[in-house]
């Protein structure tokens, strides 16, 4: 394998099993699937993400993925209270990612990333990867990189994004959500958003994202009793 760490540096990040890698954007095609709960998710294309980058779609390698294939919140594996259901279904054809995921709807945040996925909402997927092979680009018109084989490690959704008052707001009036489903996705984010003990090696790297949690359990009150 090629050294990560002198290729990409500071963009290393810790993916699900506390492996190095990469994460990355696909832009997805939500569609109806046949079983009980179940969405399919087609990345549809290879976007030129903000790093001037392309992923290609046929150089995925899902072994490893479907060893433990869940969909969380964010990225979150800190705690099972983010799992949003499993993929039950991934293939790589005709240029495209098909995942089918059967969405946890016991969980308050899985009930509510099903609904407003199903009404056009979330219509994106972020993965965790660890580039395998690639080439750079030699002239202005190639993107910088191509990443043409890549381990995929973890598949995330966001649920309450960065300005729920946008995505979150919009899906209320739409009436894919009701303000009772952003109440008991608060209630939720507010039980899972405990201050990591500083000795619990397990939860010591949550910090960070405990703090942005807070910040969403706040936010989504707002939305639920209406003063946002």
């Amino acid at each position: 394998m090629k050294d990560l760490t002198k290729e990409f540096g500071a963009r290393l990040v810790d993916l699900q099993g506390g492996r190095r890698g990469l994460r990355g954007q696909l832009n997805c095609e939500v569609k109806a699937a046949p079983g009980a709960d179940e969405l399919d998710f087609i990345a549809t294309d290879e976007t030129l993400d903000r790093y001037n980058e392309v992923v290609r779609l046929d150089g995925w390698e899902i072994a490893e993925y479907l060893a433990n294939p869940v969909v969380v919140d964010s990225h979150n594996y800190w705690t099972l209270a983010s799992l949003l259901g499993n993929t039950t279904a991934l293939k790589i054809r005709d240029g495209a990612m098909h995942n089918r995921v059967k969405f946890a709807r016991d969980n308050p945040l899985g009930d509510m990333a099903y609904k407003m996925a199903s009404k056009g909402f979330i219509h994106s997927e972020s993965v965790g990867f660890i580039p395998l092979e690639w080439k750079q680009g030699m002239t202005k018109d190639e993107p910088a990189r191509t990443y043409t084989k890549q381990t995929l490690l973890e598949i995330s959704l966001v649920v309450v994004p960065a300005n729920p008052s946008a995505t979150v707001g919009m899906a209320l009036k739409a009436g894919a959500i009701t303000r009772a489903d952003v109440r008991r996705a608060a209630k939720h984010l507010e039980m899972i958003s405990s201050e990591p003990k500083a000795d619990d090696p397990v939860n010591s790297g949550a910090k960070a994202l405990d703090v942005a949690q807070r910040m969403l359990v706040r936010r989504a009150q707002l939305i639920a009793i209406g003063q946002s």
